[in-house]
């Protein structure tokens, strides 16, 4: 039998390790050695900066005795298992934002994991903000943020907004043309009419959900998605009532699930959003918009 405690100290480990130790190589000036290209990725690059996550979990999994399959962008590996059947799965994303680090931006690095059974239910994850220093944490029946200089930990919840008028913050990762063109292909109209107020968060990945899960944004569209920028975060949505899913070229709504060996597989239209109104709203505006 799994003791979630025993992943919830795993989980609270490795978000502080790494987040030491990314922080710690970036004031080196080191981490920015290019490794490859990440599989199925063509606008990302896996770095040096990108093993340091993979490094820890695997340390940390033998560490506690624990067996689980690793599945990351680059990862896809057994871990404590004699005969090559782990007890559990752990989806990871050791740096999330590797390409503006490697420009040299300074803001949004995050590192997130969750685990799963082998029902692939979400047991519990976290996501941290590594220069910011604050984690999002679902231990398998709460989730919140915990202040890692202070350790105080605060309750978080999403918003309740229903439409998509209004000042609404919508995320969508359109930095690259990976992603941008097919978002304002479905809804330039849409954003044509947003309102004065309303904002377009440009980022996206396995942060994303801390902050749907704390407020900051209403919803998170993308077109192209990969797996491996949902399975390390959602859960962290999910646990506080956010709808996660898919829509079909139809307009029909999908939920998510953590599928094993599809994390390097990408979702056609994927969706996210604090309330089952909104992204009905969201869905809406898709049908009337897209080409």
């Amino acid at each position: 039998m799994i003791e979630i405690q025993k992943l919830n100290t795993i989980v609270l480990s490795y978000l502080l390790e790494t987040a030491r130790a990314v922080r710690h190589m970036a004031l080196q000036g080191k981490g920015k050695g290019v490794l490859g290209e990440v599989p199925n990725r063509p606008e990302d690059l896996e770095v040096e900066i990108d093993r340091v996550g993979e490094r820890i979990i695997k340390s940390l999994l033998l560490k506690h005795g624990v067996s689980a399959h690793i599945l990351s962008e680059c990862e896809n590996e057994v871990v404590g298992a004699k005969k090559k059947a782990a007890d559990l799965y752990v989806a990871i994303d050791p740096f999330d934002n590797t390409v503006l680090f490697f420009t040299g931006f300074r803001h949004t690095w995050y590192t997130a994991l969750t685990f799963f059974n082998k029902q692939r239910k979400p047991l519990c994850g976290g996501i941290v903000d590594i220069l910011d220093q604050k984690a999002w944490i679902f231990n398998g029946k709460k989730t919140f943020l915990l202040d890692i200089l202070t350790k105080t930990k605060q309750a978080v919840s999403p918003c309740i907004r229903t439409k998509a008028q209004g000042p609404i913050v919508l995320a969508s990762y359109v930095m690259s043309s990976q992603y941008s063109v097919k978002f304002f292909q479905n809804f330039r109209k849409m954003m044509k009419r947003m309102h004065p107020r309303a904002l377009l968060y440009p980022f996206g990945g396995s942060h994303i959900y801390g902050y749907l899960a704390d407020g900051r944004i209403d919803a998170y569209v993308m077109f192209d998605e990969p797996r491996s920028e949902i399975d390390p975060g959602f859960a962290i949505a999910k646990a506080v009532g956010c709808e996660v899913g898919s829509v079909d070229k139809s307009g029909n709504w999908h939920d998510y699930s953590f599928i094993p060996g599809k994390h390097r597989e990408n979702v056609g239209f994927f969706l996210a959003a604090c309330t089952k109104e909104l992204r009905d709203d969201l869905i809406v505006h898709y049908k009337q918009q897209k080409p």
